[in-house]
């Protein structure tokens, strides 16, 4: 499939560096609020919407959670990708039942394709598993995983959920595409079976019918020049080792960490400069108005917003205007974001 090759890279944390973008593209990233380190990069065109959010949880295997999305100027189409998901299951590979039925799954994430992509009359049009060869490295990685926490692997099975939607925004027919591969580790610790299952970067975007050849072409370029920061998912890497260990104890660490970068916001500015000097050129240092703790924002941007959940819009001006010199966006006042208040940060 065509998401395949990509994602198994990005699943493993272990994407390599690709050329600049283009000169007509601006390069959005991701700022993690706690670390204030980034958590991602990727080309955005211009006058494009781009935004996301990183959350902290409370699951060991995947301590943080993030996604980031991109919407054209006409708002006709969205793109949206994010971090992996775990799914447990009980049983194994073979009785876990969403993963003999594509359509449950489907069905379940129909109310968050209405959310996300702001539909009305979502329906279900189709949804299958295609299967997949899981990459050599990410399989080593998973069995010395089980291994060192006394767990022995015993099935595997990669596929590839494709899901296709249908709905109306502002009146017009719109399609939604889901593709979701999907590792499944078989276990046997004790006497039984338990079965985990990533969601390893699931991307969808949304648009009219005709043009969702394209959309896939750019989604695939994007995501083709994507950047993840080796160093923050080191920590997120070593958080969610401790945490197998000792929950509380790793609380007590995360706000260690918080507290320190706190403390030396230079030095932390001086990191990400140094290690992030190809993909941020500048950033200006702001107040978040729902904290006034300082917080990043990329500086290549006109304008940016951030709303209570800590959300963040980055656009320049002309966004969606006749006239790109003079007129403004406010999300405010925008069907497809003020269900939430938005307050300017620049």
């Amino acid at each position: 499939m065509w998401f395949d090759k990509v994602v198994l890279g990005l699943a493993v944390w272990t994407l390599a560096v690709s050329s600049y973008a283009q000169q007509t593209e601006r390069q959005y990233f991701l700022v993690d609020q706690r670390t204030q380190m980034p958590v991602l990069s990727y080309p955005v065109q211009p006058n494009w919407l781009a935004g996301g959010k990183t959350t902290w949880t409370t699951e060991p295997a995947t301590p943080v959670s993030w996604y980031v999305w991109m919407l054209s100027p006409d708002q006709q189409v969205k793109i949206i990708f994010s971090s992996l998901a775990v799914l447990p299951a009980v049983g194994q590979i073979q009785q876990v039942p969403f993963l003999q039925n594509p359509v449950l799954l489907a069905n379940t994430w129909l109310p968050n394709v209405q959310t996300d992509h702001k539909l009305t009359n979502v329906r279900l049009v189709e949804a299958h598993f295609t299967p997949q060869q899981p990459d050599r490295n990410l399989l080593e990685s998973r069995m010395r995983q089980a291994r060192e926490h006394g767990i022995q692997p015993t099935n595997f099975l990669f596929t590839e959920l494709t899901i296709h939607y249908e709905g109306r925004r502002d009146g017009k027919r719109v399609i939604v595409v889901f593709a979701i591969p999907m590792l499944a580790t078989e276990n046997r610790p004790g006497m039984g079976y338990s079965t985990v299952v990533e969601l390893l970067f699931p991307m969808s975007f949304s648009c009219p019918p005709e043009l969702e050849t394209d959309t896939r072409a750019r989604l695939e370029q994007m995501i083709k020049k994507v950047q993840m920061n080796p160093h923050f998912t080191a920590v997120v890497n070593q958080i969610a080792s401790q945490r197998t260990a000792n929950w509380l104890r790793v609380q007590n660490e995360i706000r260690n960490q918080q507290l320190e970068a706190a403390a030396n916001t230079s030095a932390t500015l001086d990191r990400v400069r140094d290690k992030w000097s190809e993909y941020i050129r500048d950033v200006d240092t702001v107040s978040n108005p729902n904290t006034g703790e300082k917080m990043f924002v990329d500086n290549r941007y006109d304008h940016a917003w951030i709303n209570s959940d800590n959300e963040v819009i980055y656009h320049n001006n002309g966004f969606n205007t006749p006239n790109a010199s003079t007129a403004s966006f406010d999300p405010n006042s925008n069907a497809l974001f003020n269900q939430t208040q938005w307050r300017q940060l620049k």
